[in-house]
């Protein structure tokens, strides 16, 4: 049941209806635990035991972390959350990914040796619900937060159905003093609620969508392509990646809205980043906060040495790179976005000795500059990301991405570039707040109320012409 299907759409009005139907906060707390359980077993009731079993037994240990008196037991607690949220994760994500790595560098030392994978069905959202786990217990641990007394309040944490399966990643503190006093929408938080779902669907349906048969066309044969038109399909992919879950994030975010609910950010329109460091605190907000406040940090960060600095660093965007899918192109991925964030600091420390350059990058035209060698630096690793033959391959193609190797087929599309063009008008109009400008502009007109319906009118009216026929399931469902 995706956002973007009829089911949802028929799904969403109903909930909303019981929703508002008592203001108890108890009733709605209920009604909406029932909801998302049907929400997540539409999909595969099967694996409502692993993901009510590992949340109920999350809520169990936090209370044995903070009642614990000894540091040896409240870590054994701990250690024992960390096991079962990672072991899990591990279990069904990457056991064959382990088994068949450690098959090929047997071979790659001469020993032969038939294994048998496991080949588990990937149960949906469990890297986003695991690491809202893992958040509760270490938050806990660090004396950051208090167990919850209601378990129920907690499970609906964990399972609050817009952002149980692609997040954004929630923490218990964020989202659980919401459920406890209950949360009323105000008509603005309607309104918001409804421009948010609409924009994110926009993102989801008319670009996403749009960009896929071209992607995926391209991403089946890549060797068969020139390397413009590699190119291309990496500026299509990451594009679509984008609209796709800064989409579904907008989506999940105008849901909870529309109950009173607020949920933090995932995406700030990352193509106006002007630095890689910036472009991973625009680009998945809330996966990236995690890595760097419990693990980063966890490991040192900022506070030892600049080698240890740059260990950290790698060890972080390396494991981010892993979370993205069970392949040996999403762990290159994350050395190389690692590189980048470990190359930008030692050149962000290089331009404070040459201050007339650094100027000169602070201008309006050094600035469109930076954001734009970083959108390329980006886009050129997006052929890695999506690969989906052997490493050697990928890597191949992204050496005739540099080399811009003419052998092959070149097949340009044109919807590319103009999507990209749209995504950063877009981002253009949310970073100056025109749409809010415009807004209070409106607001109290006697017309105004008739223009926004008209702009409404005119966004369906689009969708209905344009959009693909076929909605393709999220890109970040598979993560």
């Amino acid at each position: 049941m995706i956002f973007s299907s009829f089911e949802f759409l028929t799904f969403l009005p109903i909930v909303l209806a019981l929703y508002y139907v008592s203001s108890n906060v108890r009733y709605r707390n209920w009604m909406l635990l029932v909801a998302s359980t049907i929400f997540y077993g539409a999909w595969d009731p099967r694996f409502l035991l692993l993901l009510y079993g590992t949340t109920i037994a999350e809520w169990l240990i936090g209370e044995r972390i903070h009642s614990s008196s000894s540091r040896t037991a409240r870590r054994c607690w701990l250690a024992t959350s960390l096991t079962m949220n990672l072991g899990s994760l591990v279990l069904y994500k990457y056991a064959d990914f382990f088994i068949l790595s450690f098959r090929d560098s047997l071979a790659a030392c001469g020993v032969h040796v038939d294994v048998q994978t496991l080949n588990l069905v990937l149960p949906l959202g469990i890297s986003f619900t695991n690491f809202q786990n893992m958040t509760y217990s270490l938050d806990i641990y660090r004396g950051q937060l208090a167990p919850h007394k209601s378990v129920m309040e907690y499970t609906l944490f964990v399972v609050f159905f817009p952002q149980l399966v692609a997040g954004p990643i929630v923490r218990a503190v964020e989202l659980v003093p919401q459920l406890q006093r209950g949360v009323n929408a105000t008509w603005d938080d309607v309104v918001i609620g409804v421009n948010r779902f609409l924009e994110g669907f926009t993102k989801k349906i008319l670009v996403a969508d749009s960009l896929a048969p071209y992607v995926d066309r391209i991403f089946a044969d890549p060797g068969a392509h020139d390397g413009l038109t590699l190119w291309c399909a990496s500026v299509g992919f990451a594009v679509q990646c984008y609209c796709d879950f800064a989409g579904y994030s907008d989506m999940a975010i105008g849901c909870g809205r529309l109950m009173g609910f607020w949920m933090p950010e995932n995406f700030r329109w990352p193509f106006l980043a002007p630095n890689v460091a910036e472009f991973w605190r625009r680009w998945h907000i809330t996966l990236y906060s995690f890595m760097r406040d419990y693990l980063y940090v966890a490991l040192g960060g900022s506070r030892v040495s600049p080698a240890r600095q740059v260990l950290n660093a790698m060890i972080t965007m390396t494991l981010v790179g892993l979370w993205h899918g069970a392949a040996w192109n999403f762990v290159i991925w994350g050395i190389y976005n690692g590189l980048l964030v470990v190359g930008y600091r030692w050149l962000s420390q290089g331009l404070a000795h040459a201050r007339v350059l650094a100027r000169a990058l602070a201008t309006p035209p050094g600035t469109v500059l930076r954001i734009a060698v970083t959108d390329i630096l980006f886009f050129m690793s997006f052929t890695l990301f999506r690969s989906r033959g052997s490493l050697t391959d990928a890597l191949e193609n992204t050496w005739r991405m540099l080399t811009f190797d003419g052998a092959g087929r070149r097949e340009l599309d044109p919807w590319v570039p103009l999507a990209f063009a749209a995504v950063i008008a877009g981002s253009l109009w949310r970073e100056y707040g025109l749409g809010e400008k415009l807004a209070a502009r409106l607001r109290g007109r006697a017309w105004g109320l008739g223009l926004q319906l008209a702009g409404y009118a005119a966004l369906i009216y689009v969708l209905v012409l344009f959009a693909p026929h076929d909605t393709a399931a999220f890109v970040y469902f598979q993560f």
